[in-house]
């Protein structure tokens, strides 16, 4: 039966996307369709905008992930082209022998890996971090210094906790447990955050073999005075190296194998076509994304321009808050707030500056692979190589700062990025492509629908460059004090209790959603809108609901769907109820009692009597 509804609704998909019918009738029959009006959306608004969902059955990131599945299958599998272009004939090769490796086949791990010289437990780390590796003793990545964003330099920090468990047997046990015993005793420790070369780094941290390390993950012998490593969390490295001075080193060699073999199974795609597409997407970004650009998307100049347009009403409202000034900063503190938003930039997909590249980029972006269609295997380590040397290589150029024109996100995820983003250090927010598709968005979607839910979007990420940790970087992706002394503003402070009135997994994404929300809102209805003395009049595509109420229901049902452990954020529900109960014009638009409408107000940027 939930085969059959959702292959109900996905011929309504497939009509709106390729036939002329009504886009906004249709989103209304989606919005419709997942309303549970047993529900008082007063008491549990996820429930009344989500209670139906389940009957539908239909996710909507797995919707629009199937369509660029599909989509990119087709591109994929096109044998016309007779001179394919380079990275073209190499995805393609990938991609065929993803699909043709036998789901039941193990992927072997290389013996030479860990073997061919005695064991030392930093070269294996740093040759295992190679292929992609990390997190295992500590966390490593090619980033910006925090306080040049266009400097190019190692960063060392204290791995997170892991919420998967490896069953171990017993001699890893042990290890595994005094690892975890060593990150917690340090957890809450307020940890400095130094800029040392390779020598200095040698000097305060003797107890790790950093000079063996470097060399093997950078397959050059790095030179003291020109490597610079941002670390932070010292005194753990100082004890880590202890810890793994004094462990077994067969005891060290078999917890890498299992790390190595765990990480191996979560990067490994099922060999269907949809699975491969998804995993060629996470760890070859670039030449997957420019793909689709080229042979798929087709609305991306009238999709930039409505999204900049959305964009600049957004930061415009924002600017509006600065200047209400609601927090009593100096004008030196709203300078510093005015020149990050104002060189905020939106970016559609995860691409370079296309105007400033060619085909010759993307051609040789790859060059050194050597993909081939019938050994998916030597493919795989070959991408996770290659993905882990890129991040590195200007690492080995002393001196190499960021290119921008060529400028786009490889990180080392084994999901590919769907979602909308924000990047600290390049104060710029990216849209993925895979994104851009209905219900998410249309470009012939009437605004409210628009502005409810990619307004949201836009203002969630646009919101996360000032909450508690975006507010330290500036216009450029540098750390200031500027943002700091903003960050200790005793109503910035109030702010931030406000928000905590129940518990949430991420303090920083709860405030991206009650600002994110109240900024969408406050741009489409106007920041000086009271739904009191406002009379509405019902679009001629609906006449029931009010433009509100669709604003409203268009945002909450981004969220319908499995309410799955959520990683980083509040599970769904939380997200949608504590965010709308927040935003003091829900209660009047949805008629609730009183009592209900005073329960919150937590206001950080926007003023509170507005």
């Amino acid at each position: 039966m939930l085969r059959i509804i959702f292959g109900l609704l996905w011929c309504i998909v497939w009509a709106v996307t390729h036939c002329k019918a009504d886009i906004n009738l249709a989103t209304m029959h989606s919005i419709r369709s997942n309303l549970d009006r047993r529900v008082s959306p007063c008491t549990n608004f996820w429930a009344f905008a989500c209670g139906n969902w389940s009957a539908n059955y239909v996710d909507n990131f797995q919707l629009a992930e199937k369509r660029y599945a599909d989509a990119m299958i087709a591109v994929l599998t096109d044998n016309s082209n007779m001179d394919p272009p380079r990275l073209f004939k190499q995805l393609q090769d990938y991609f065929s022998s993803c699909v043709g490796h036998p789901q039941e086949k193990q992927i072997q791990l290389p013996q030479k890996l860990l073997s061919g010289d005695a064991f030392e437990w930093t070269r294996a780390t740093a040759r295992l971090r190679r292929y992609g590796l990390n997190g295992v003793f500590f966390d490593e990545m090619a980033d910006v210094a925090y306080n040049d964003s266009l400097r190019y330099v190692v960063e060392l920090k204290r791995p997170v906790a892991r919420n998967n468990h490896l069953p171990l047997r017993t001699g890893l046990q042990l290890l595994e447990k005094a690892l975890r015993d060593l990150r917690e005793k340090h957890h809450n420790e307020e940890s400095l955050l130094h800029l040392w070369t390779l020598s200095k780094l040698k000097q305060e941290i003797p107890q790790i073999e950093w000079q063996t390390y470097f060399e093997e993950l950078l397959e050059m012998e790095p030179r003291d005075d020109k490597l610079l490593v941002q670390i932070s969390d010292v005194e753990y490295f100082r004890k880590l190296g202890e810890l793994l001075r004094e462990s077994n080193k067969t005891i060290l060699e078999f917890y890498l194998r299992e790390r190595l073999a765990s990480f191996v199974k979560e990067a490994k795609p099922r060999s269907t076509a949809h699975s491969c597409i998804h995993h060629m997407s996470a760890l070859l970004p670039l030449g997957m994304n420019h793909l689709y650009d080229r042979y798929v998307y087709r609305t991306r100049s009238e999709d930039m321009r409505q999204l900049q347009q959305m964009f600049a009403s957004l930061r415009g409202t924002f600017a509006k808050y600065l200047e209400l000034n609601r927090l009593e900063l100096s004008s030196e503190q709203l300078t510093y707030l005015h020149a990050k938003l104002a060189n905020m930039q939106l970016k559609l997909g995860n691409l370079p500056d296309t105007a400033s590249t060619d085909n010759d980029f993307y051609n040789n972006h790859y060059a050194s692979a050597s993909f081939t269609a019938d050994d998916f295997v030597e493919n795989f380590w070959q991408a996770l190589r290659l993905r882990t040397h890129l991040q590195h290589l200007p690492l080995r150029q002393p001196g190499a700062t960021v290119q921008l024109k060529y400028y786009y996100v490889n990180d080392d995820l084994v999901r590919a990025r769907n979602a909308p983003y924000f990047e600290h250090e390049r104060n710029m927010l990216t849209v993925p492509l895979v994104f851009m598709q209905w219900p998410f968005y249309d470009y012939r979607q009437h605004s409210v629908f628009r502005h409810s839910l990619m307004g949201f979007i836009l203002g969630h990420e646009l919101s996360h460059a000032f909450e508690q940790e975006g507010i330290l970087f500036d216009a450029a992706g540098n750390e200031l004090v500027l943002g700091l002394q903003i960050r200790q503003n005793v109503k910035f402070q109030a702010a931030l209790k406000c928000v905590q009135h129940s518990p949430t997994a991420s303090l920083k994404e709860r405030l991206a959603d009650f600002n994110g929300l109240q900024l969408a809102y406050d741009t489409f209805f106007g920041l000086g809108h009271d739904s009191n003395r406002f009379e509405y009049r019902p679009y001629e595509f609906e006449q029931e609901m009010s433009p509100p109420q669709l604003f409203h229901l268009n945002f909450a049902q981004f969220f319908c769907g499995r309410l799955p452990t959520a990683i980083g954020h509040d599970m769904d529900d939380v997200r949608v109820n504590e965010a709308e109960h927040n935003l003091h014009q829900f209660s009047i638009d949805f008629s609730c009692p009183r009592q209900h409408s005073d329960s919150i107000g937590c206001e950080m940027w926007r003023p509170a009597s507005r």
